[in-house]
């Protein structure tokens, strides 16, 4: 743990953060970062808690650049007049790198923000707001203080006698301390997202501080406020595009309603340890079609309890060929293709129920967590599962098989994932070692036995350390090796294959 504190009154809540932030229920603000009230010594403290980074900002706010808590912190220790008076901060490592970080200062009580006077024209006192706010920013800008999000909703505002008024800015991380020309002045209130009159009757104000004709001054604001507005825009709009739709949640009956022209094809081999998580997740749907392959032990009887499956039972073709067959036999074109592994998680399936089924060229791809020995790995990975088998179907691989995807096919990909029960325990990973790696050499050579080695040795560096799994300690590296152990295993049988045609080994 790392911190800094403005005072030593402080040291026991920096150092407890975790445990006094977790306990603090008065909860102002929950979204991408949090931030709860707590009382201490008699103070209202803000403690704000960013969220945990992904994998590359960990590094880069380990050894590239401050976290945004520690320069919040001494940000506002430069400019403290103008923000709520900081008490400190604190940062947390996991496996050597940043995870959570806190950034602590006293409650400021204000009264509203900018965007509400902005936002209503009938605000009393608006524009005596606007014209001190316009002194405000010129006092931050003769301090050469440029807050890189001065948006309205991190300007505080607080009336402190009639028609008198105190402001605070907020979210100080991102700032930049130099001397302004007076074009970058105007530049920077282009994020208020002000109306254009708003803006000129305080740019107005402003100009009287600056040697710039008001005219040209109203003109250069104007302009860097349109062009920030079109590139907000342009970025709604096109992420409106590239995003899943907004999922609203459904009651049972109607999920069943959504869903009922789906047939959910299954393939099953003494998975009795798994199938019933897999069915008690899929009792909306009208049909799940169990496709058994030689199955001893109580999978079948497990299947046999719920009134949506229908049991097949046929010979173990290759995973591509014996899924085929599993789709056949199913009643609805649309299939949703699971394995007995895997959990179908409540909101990808209210998802799924709002889907365009209409069109039968649409294919959509989900999201797969993941899990070895009951812990959620890095290993994340979309795939096509969800697909009407009048226009595609798998390809015939023996092991890895995929979906066909034709060159017209609308692919899609939905925003939820499902769960998948990977390795629940070690044994398990031997057995699986066996089965696939005889499907993967099945028929096939590796002549060269340095590619038995290198394949083996970058397995175990992309699972552990490409993909992050270091991070996940003494599972990530079990996970690691079984990888690494799936390719040795596999290259080696294909290598003493080639052995075997070659007469070197008999």
């Amino acid at each position: 743990m790392k911190y800094k504190v403005t005072h030593d009154t402080y040291i026991t809540l920096l150092k407890n953060i975790r445990q006094y932030f977790a306990s603090a229920d008065q909860n102002i603000w929950d979204k991408r970062n949090k931030i709860k009230i707590l009382s201490f010594v008699e103070k209202n403290i803000a403690i704000k808690s960013f969220k945990i980074p992904h994998f590359i900002n960990k590094i880069a706010y380990t050894f590239l650049r401050d976290s945004k808590a520690k320069r919040s912190y001494f940000n506002s220790l430069k400019i403290v007049e103008f923000v709520p008076k900081p008490i400190g901060y604190a940062e947390f490592k996991k496996f050597g790198l940043l995870y959570d970080s806190y950034f602590l200062c006293e409650e400021y009580a204000y009264d509203f923000t900018i965007r509400e006077v902005l936002k209503q024209k009938n605000f009393k006192h608006r524009k005596a707001i606007f014209e001190q706010f316009a002194a405000f920013t010129y006092a931050l800008h003769e301090k050469d203080i440029e807050h890189l999000d001065y948006s309205p909703g991190n300007i505080l505002i607080k009336e402190i006698a009639p028609k008198a008024y105190e402001f605070k800015i907020i979210d100080v991380n991102r700032m930049r301390f130099k001397t302004y020309t007076s074009k970058e002045r105007l530049e920077n209130f282009s994020k208020l997202w002000a109306d254009d009159n708003d803006l000129e009757y305080i740019v107005n104000i402003y100009t009287q501080w600056i040697d710039i004709p008001q005219k040209e001054a109203v003109k250069i604001a104007l302009e860097a406020s349109q062009k920030h507005k079109d590139k907000k825009l342009f970025k709604k709009k096109f992420l409106r595009y590239i995003k899943p739709k907004r999922i609203f949640t459904r009651n049972s009956s109607e999920l069943k309603q959504a869903i009922n022209h789906i047939s959910v094809a299954m393939i099953a081999k003494n998975a009795d340890e798994t199938i019933r998580q897999s069915l008690d997740s899929l009792r909306l749907f009208d049909e799940v079609l169990v496709y058994l392959n030689e199955s001893i032990d109580q999978t079948k009887s497990i299947a046999l309890e719920y009134k949506n499956v229908k049991i097949v039972e046929g010979p173990f073709l290759g995973f591509g060929e014996t899924k085929n067959a599993a789709a056949e036999a199913s009643k609805y074109d649309w299939i949703l293709s699971l394995d007995s592994d895997e959990i179908l998680n409540e909101a990808l399936l209210n998802e799924i129920s709002q889907l365009d089924f209409t069109v039968i060229k649409n294919i959509y791809k989900l999201k797969r967590d993941n899990y070895f020995l009951g812990k959620e790995t890095q290993n994340s990975n979309i795939i096509v599962r969800l697909y009407n088998k009048k226009y595609t179907k798998f390809d015939d691989s023996i092991v890895h098989e995929k979906i066909m995807i034709p060159k017209d096919a609308h692919v899609m990909t939905l925003k939820h994932s499902f769960t998948h029960l990977y390795i629940l325990d070690i044994n398990q990973t031997l057995r699986k070692i066996i089965h696939y790696t005889d499907l993967g050499s099945e028929d096939k050579k590796v002549c060269f036995f340095s590619v038995v080695v290198a394949k083996t040795i970058f397995a175990f560096f992309k699972t552990y350390i490409l993909k992050g799994n270091f991070m996940k300690g003494w599972v990530g590296y079990a996970l690691a090796v079984n990888s690494a152990n799936k390719r040795h295993y596999k290259y080696l049988k294909q290598f003493i294959n080639c052995q075997r045609e070659k007469k070197k080994i008999v």
